[in-house]
């Protein structure tokens, strides 16, 4: 689907002479054109004819999305970063996964029918170049339109050199010259612009045939004269800021040279602006992705030359002069090629540190901010006020990378994974990659901004399943924490704990995840020790011992809902689901529900695996084997990945487990099968349906000193998940042996059930943990 903000920033003239290049263009893509490459000069209108292109075949493809690289900027990792780019425009919306964002695209466009536009790729050439070859070689179904100043160089590329609308010819009459498309485009946009009605002779009438001339038929510098004259000059004024109509005479025995064309046209801008208004138009351009008027206040405003009083009325100015961009929501934005301009003379200026510093210094008390204050009534509000300052927030990583601010640069990162904007928005191989580019470009010294860097760093990598990446940067953290005696601070102590619980399923995380929250908390850091009372309630609902699962879990739920945190209670309740507790909840219906309604999908899919495992000790092994296979499609689509979490594994495990005892091997694979074939919204209504589910009752009053150390082993690698056959081979004994076991020990402890004895083992080894909170 194309995101209508997407559609806004491309669709910004009139169409006008595309007609019959569009059915064209539709008709490769009908004939299995795989690869089109939209090529020709800036402001001759490539972005808005893909876009339009993409609304008109739309429906024949299964997932139609717009792609923006222009705020992109290259880099030794550039191709992952355009995949990145990719998977956020296709809204896969919780990338939870170590997987590259090139491998999550191929699995999720394979079996479907797709088209892409990859706008402004010719600062990327060599990397877009590598991501859409794979993609084409791996997703048949998959048509890409791209648009760049220069081809990919691609076998199979389809090139068209997207012409500029049509000019009337020199000493054309007024009636011919009324049929030229840069003619009618000029008086259609002046026009809207609110320029009175021009008659089809006359003196006016011969200005505008003029400037269509002199426009070159570019699409965006029509835009601009046609924006003079809504500003109230007429078009024999605007030819006379063109030098007199000389440069226009100069060029009239051959076709305009097009870079030239733009550049005079913009030059014709500036010059029509005040000196402050100048100003601000270079001022603006640090902003990436838009902005709204009180941060172009807090960055542009404030001195002798731009007072913060006068911002909104030059910002108003320079819209009306199509300089500046306004949507319905009071949000603005600038044409690329108007930023680059302004980039140039903001350099000229002499202002580029100082204002690049001051728009740093805006994101960074914007982010500050929400990671702060998150923790409330606001919470969602927050979480999309920060994604969708993302491409500013960008921007000023990517100074501080390359200006030498890295500690600020890191602080700006640590406080987006702070406002939980990874997991809510899939932007963790975003974030991820942003510190480890920080920490490239400067070593520096030890300090507090850099082990919790590399703490937010180490648990992001964890949480999504990369254990062998997230214990690299745990270790670097821990280093760097003992250089300054800072083992104790609640970042380090949350990675380590996460590490733990998550990455081994050793309960000694326990007590540092609440050593962690308490600090957390001491220091003033609600949200932070909110998210560490989460992990520890996770960790103990998974792991055991139920008095720590009950009371984290307890505690999590009372403080979420005291803040009236939606996000963070609807993950708090789920935790009053889990298995280690004494007396589980059914409460999956309560959680899924709101979470669907908020988008969280990373949650959601927790949830549904959760339901399967409840449904699979509730005598439901079918709809259990179904929710499990569902789960999968669900991780699939969404970037969820839960098989590097050991605590999820040993529970997926059990509940195979159960559900094949219950129906067989050929059953529950029949029906699996069945549940990986679910649409979400199915998968999401069986997962809904009601379900009676009564606790599992264990022995805490019998110790492990009841088995022999045969009976021990046998029932640990139950708790591990492992089948019969697998604990034989493990123990290199025979699988009657391994039943023997099993049998005395359900004699012994009154059982009868592999989940039970899984919960007794797991309770009774964490006894260790238990004593030490």
């Amino acid at each position: 689907m194309i995101r209508r903000a997407e559609l806004a920033s491309a669709g910004l003239t009139s169409l006008v002479g595309r007609d019959e290049l569009l059915r064209s263009l539709a008709g490769l893509l009908r004939d299995d054109v795989r690869l089109i490459t939209l090529t020709g000069p800036a402001g001759v209108g490539k972005t808005r004819l893909a876009v339009t292109l993409a609304q008109r075949t739309g429906s024949a493809f299964d997932v139609t999305a717009v792609v923006h690289l222009a705020d992109l900027n290259p880099a030794s990792n550039a191709a992952e970063a355009v995949a990145q780019s990719i998977v956020t425009a296709l809204g896969i919306t919780d990338h939870h996964s170590q997987r590259p964002a090139l491998q999550v695209l191929v699995e999720r466009l394979h079996e479907q029918r797709a088209l892409l536009v990859v706008d402004n790729a010719e600062h990327l050439l060599d990397a877009v170049a590598d991501v859409v070859v794979t993609l084409l070689d791996e997703v048949p179904g998959l048509s890409v339109v791209a648009t760049s100043r220069h081809r990919l160089e691609l076998v199979g590329e389809r090139i068209i050199t997207v012409p500029p609308v049509s000019i009337p010819e020199v000493h054309a009459s007024p009636e011919r010259a009324h049929t030229s498309e840069a003619v009618v485009l000029l008086l259609e946009r002046a026009t809207a612009a609110g320029y009175p009605a021009i008659p089809h002779d006359g003196p006016v009438f011969a200005a505008v045939v003029e400037l269509a001339r002199w426009s070159g038929g570019l699409p965006l510098v029509i835009e601009l004269i046609a924006a003079q004259m809504g500003s109230g000059l007429s078009p024999d004024k605007i030819l006379q800021r063109l030098d007199g109509g000389r440069l226009l005479t100069a060029t009239a025995r051959r076709t305009q040279p097009h870079h030239r064309t733009l550049t005079q046209a913009l030059d014709v801008s500036w010059a029509l602006c005040s000196p402050a208004q100048q100003r601000l138009w270079a001022r603006l351009a640090v902003f990436s992705g838009g902005f709204d008027l009180e941060a172009a206040e807090e960055v542009c405003g404030g001195d002798d030359a731009v007072g913060t009083g006068e911002v909104m009325t030059l910002v108003k100015g320079l819209v009306r002069q199509s300089i500046v961009l306004m949507s319905p929501d009071g949000r603005y934005t600038q044409l690329q090629p108007l930023r680059e301009y302004g980039l140039r003379h903001l350099d000229a200026l002499g202002e580029t540190r100082r204002v690049r510093d001051a728009h740093c210094g805006w994101v960074r008390r914007l982010v500050a901010d929400a990671a702060a204050q998150w923790f409330g009534p606001q919470e969602l509000e927050w979480l999309a006020r920060v994604y969708r300052e993302m491409p500013n927030i960008r921007a000023a990583v990517d100074w501080c990378a390359g200006s030498g601010e890295v500690e600020t640069g890191l602080a700006i990162v640590t406080d987006v994974m702070r406002t939980r904007i990874p997991f809510f928005y899939a932007q963790q191989a975003t974030t991820c990659a942003w510190i480890e580019n920080l920490l490239r470009a400067g070593p520096g010294e030890p300090s507090m901004v850099r082990v919790a860097a590399l703490a937010s760093l180490g648990f992001t990598l964890t949480a999504i399943g990369d254990r062998s990446r997230g214990e690299h940067y745990r270790d670097a953290c821990l280093a760097m924490a003992r250089e300054l005696g800072a083992e104790d601070a609640p970042p380090v102590l949350y990675v380590e704990g996460t590490y733990r619980v998550l990455s081994l399923g050793d309960t000694a995380g326990l007590p540092l995840l609440r050593r962690a929250r308490d600090g957390f908390r001491a220091a003033g850091m609600a949200g932070d020790g909110q998210m560490a009372a989460l992990i520890l309630s996770v960790a103990a609902g998974l792991l055991g011992p139920s008095e720590i699962a009950d009371a984290a879990s307890d505690e999590c739920l009372a403080d979420a809902e005291a803040h009236e945190s939606p996000w963070a209670a609807s993950w708090a309740l789920w935790t009053q689901g889990l298995p280690a507790r004494t007396h589980p909840r059914y409460v999956l219906h309560e959680c899924l529900r709101p979470q669907v309604e908020m988008g969280d999908r990373w949650g959601s899919t927790w949830t549904v695996e959760a339901g399967a495992w409840w449904r699979s000790r509730a005598g439901q092994p079918r709809e259990a084997a179904r929710l499990l296979g569902g789960c999968l499609g669900l991780q699939q689509r969404h970037g969820v990945g839960l098989g590097g979490l050991v605590p999820f594994r040993r529970q997926r495990r059990l509940a195979e487990e159960r559900i094949v005892a219950a129906i067989g091997e050929a059953t529950f694979r029949a029906a699996y099968a069945e549940g990986t074939q679910l649409s979400t919204e199915e998968v999401y209504d069986l997962a809904l349906r009601p379900v009676e589910v009564n606790t599992v009752d264990v022995r805490p009053d019998v110790t492990l000193r009841a088995l022999t150390a045969a009976e021990t082993r046998v029932a640990a690698l139950v708790a591990d998940g492992l089948s019969n056959p697998q604990i034989a081979a493990e123990l290199a004994v025979s699988r009657r042996t391994v039943e023997t076991h099993l049998t005395k020990i359900f004699a012994k402890l009154r059982m009868n059930r592999r989940a039970q004895l899984a919960t007794w083992y797991t309770q009774q080894t964490a006894a260790p943990a238990r004593r030490a909170t």
